[in-house]
């Protein structure tokens, strides 16, 4: 129990460091590492008998000794996608999404999904990521030409007054369905959830990046939480430890 709790707990340790690397990462959603306890097992008396008092043969039950428990486990390890608070840059290419959805991005694995939108120009006039990845509109790749960029709530892209393109963005029924890429790129897990697509209900603030959703002081809590709790079976395990070996060593002789 504790060896498979310092596991759970050193895994949960990786998580919340993760979550902290990326306390300034714009668009970043933390991640939280769920447990969950091994099934108990029911300990029988060896042989497996009955037993028997005064010549009366007592029922089954009886003759367990109780449950075992093995420790815990990992479950699965869960995205919140809580919104993050939106810091004004004044940058007119940088957007930020009020609500729920995601800005779609071109990669060469293909299409990504991303809340972060510090967009840039390229050298070709094409609207693209940190990393380089062309931002889709609703016709394919945003190319701007002219100045007195504005983008409305709808994501709407309009340079010196003429129409660009709409921003592609979208949402999905069930979040399980997507999975962190690197990158702050998330993707769909499998083609069984095409379906999972619903209309885009939020609203793009131009001038505007959404910050993580990562609170430091409590997740560094939550960390000197975890790394007394590791500590703590480390000594269980060393004390179970000792004791066999006195059992070996010492009882064992007599």
């Amino acid at each position: 129990m504790s060896a498979s709790s310092a596991v759970s707990e050193g895994k949960r340790i990786d998580t919340i460091s993760n979550n902290i690397a990326n306390v300034n990462t714009t668009g970043f959603k933390k991640d939280l590492y769920v447990t969950q306890s091994f099934p108990e097992i029911l300990t029988m008396k060896m042989g497996g008998e009955a037993p028997n008092i005064s010549g009366v043969k007592l029922p089954p039950p009886l003759n367990a000794i109780g449950t075992m428990n093995a420790g815990v486990h990992t479950s699965v390890v869960v995205t919140d996608f809580a919104q993050g608070s939106h810091n004004p840059t004044n940058n007119p290419l940088d957007v930020a999404i009020s609500g729920e959805g995601f800005f779609t991005v071109e990669t060469e694995a293909g299409e990504r999904y991303t809340r972060d939108g510090s967009f840039s120009l390229n050298s070709q006039g094409y609207l693209v990521t940190k990393d380089g990845h062309r931002v889709l509109g609703e016709n394919g790749y945003i190319q701007i030409s002219g100045e007195d960029i504005k983008i409305n709530e709808k994501g709407e892209i309009t340079s010196n007054g003429e129409f660009i393109d709409r921003l592609k963005l979208v949402d999905f029924e069930d979040y399980s369905a997507l999975m962190k890429e690197g990158n702050n790129l998330y993707t769909i897990i499998s083609e069984e959830w095409t379906d999972n697509d619903k209309a885009f209900t939020g609203a793009v603030k131009q001038g505007f990046i959404e910050g993580s959703n990562v609170n430091a002081v409590k997740e560094m809590t939550e960390m000197i939480t975890m790394f007394r709790t590791y500590e703590a079976n480390q000594r269980v395990i060393r004390a179970h430890d000792e004791l066999l070996g006195k059992a070996v060593n010492e009882v064992g002789r007599i």
